[in-house]
């Protein structure tokens, strides 16, 4: 009897299992890895090397820096510059491939490894454009840094470079009303959600307080101590 009542159990027991609805698991607070002081200051801020002049290797001037070009993942693709008219000559704009830029690049005065701008490998659109595959940085720098949920989190300040040419961090200077100072955010973000075409620069976090645990205090006076 004793082992039949057993019997009985377990298998009430096997029932009750089946019916319980699966435990469901809970969504993991999003996470981004903190920016290291290093990394970040050992950057360039991207409003530094525009208006930069750009000379050839022999100290011809060749033009103006007007805008960065992008490729989706940060890497610096190309310089666009403008060389103004002088005399009879028109002013006209080129593209000045970032790999032939001198490196360590300088702000202020960059040196090409170029001597006539009005080549035809110079033109400012690339042979064989991609939508998507591009984008400037001035679709970045001076837009509204917003959270997922669409809530003001700040304004795009500046944009930080990398040494060899990658963009690795925004700054954002932040809202008034959510908070004071300029913080920096790794770039790309993890979520991808962020496109040129939007109208704002999207970060990849629903809460503010996930955002803020996110965030890397910047210190503006290392950036101009070192450039």
């Amino acid at each position: 009897m004793a082992k039949l009542k057993g019997i009985v159990l377990c298998m009430i027991a096997a029932v009750i299992g089946f019916a319980s609805p699966p435990a469901v698991a809970q969504p993991k607070e999003m996470k981004a890895d903190k920016l290291v002081a290093e990394t970040l200051y050992n950057g360039i801020c991207a409003s530094s090397i525009l208006e930069s002049r750009v000379f050839s290797k022999k100290g011809g001037y060749l033009g103006q820096v007007r805008n960065i070009v992008l490729a989706d993942d940060g890497s610096v693709k190309a310089l666009i510059a403008e060389q103004a008219g002088i005399g009879t000559t028109l002013e006209f704009v080129f593209r000045i491939p970032w790999d032939s830029v001198v490196q360590p690049a300088r702000p202020g005065a960059l040196i090409a490894d170029l001597s006539d701008a009005r080549s035809d490998q110079f033109g400012l659109f690339a042979q064989e454009p991609k939508e998507g595959a591009e984008f400037l940085i001035s679709e970045v720098i001076g837009d509204y840094a917003r959270l997922q949920t669409g809530l003001g989190y700040g304004y795009v300040k500046d944009v930080v470079l990398a040494p060899p040419g990658q963009m690795v961090a925004v700054l954002i200077a932040r809202d008034a009303r959510t908070g004071i100072g300029t913080v920096a955010f790794p770039y790309p973000g993890r979520t991808g959600r962020w496109s040129p075409e939007m109208s704002y620069y999207g970060l990849p976090f629903v809460t503010l307080e996930q955002a803020d645990a996110a965030a890397t205090k910047v210190n503006p006076k290392h950036f101009e101590t070192a450039q």
